[in-house]
């Protein structure tokens, strides 16, 4: 005589049940990946400008001449990435490091695609208009450009502090340059983070 195996599943009633749970916790998980990817994305923008600003330093010495790490026009239509040395610039459209050829900055640099040592992104997602930016990047006096000497030295002391433009995190970074073209990256804490990105 056959006999018939029965195998035991699950119920609609059960898998209703898991898939309730899972939803429940995804959407609770989701926030926190979210803010786990700008925290990120924060630190490799302040990672970048921080290896800009020693790259322009050291090509500086080593070329015996002036680099300049200027603010990036991102939404140009020119042939080679170029300054944007505007009122209205922001940082967070990425910067470019370039020998300074000419030893005059004017409103069209780098002068030639050739002076171009390094080109950087943007930190996040950044628009033309600046609506929707992922990051702020906040200088003092909001510098166009900033210049190595042949010495190693810069042209004058800066910090650009990277704000969280959504606000998820409670703490920024800011990237230091001294007059002696020492540069460091340290993070701030809350307090001070609310009184720089407001």
């Amino acid at each position: 005589m056959l006999r018939i195996r029965t195998q035991a599943g699950f119920t609609l009633l059960e898998l209703v049940v898991v898939m309730a749970i899972a939803a429940i916790l995804l959407a609770a998980a989701i926030p926190q990946f979210q803010q786990m990817a700008v925290a990120s994305a924060r630190a490799q923008g302040g990672t970048l400008m921080l290896s800009a600003f020693n790259q322009a330093r050291s090509e500086a010495i080593a070329r015996n001449g002036n680099v300049v790490v200027c603010r990036r026009n991102y939404f140009t239509s020119s042939t080679f990435p170029v300054c944007d040395m505007s009122t209205s610039g922001t940082w967070a459209q990425g910067w470019i490091v370039y020998r300074d050829s000419d030893t005059s900055i004017d409103s069209a640099e780098p002068d030639a695609a050739a002076d171009i040592i390094a080109v950087f992104e943007p930190v996040g997602r950044v628009t033309a208009t600046g609506e929707g930016n992922a990051f702020t990047i906040v200088p003092a006096g909001n510098p166009a450009y900033l210049v190595f000497a042949s010495n190693g030295r810069a042209t004058q002391a800066l910090s650009f502090t990277l704000c969280d433009a959504s606000h998820r995190l409670s703490d920024s970074r800011r990237v230091e340059i001294a007059p002696s073209g020492y540069v460091s990256l340290r993070a701030l804490d809350a307090t001070t983070t609310a009184s720089l990105c407001g």
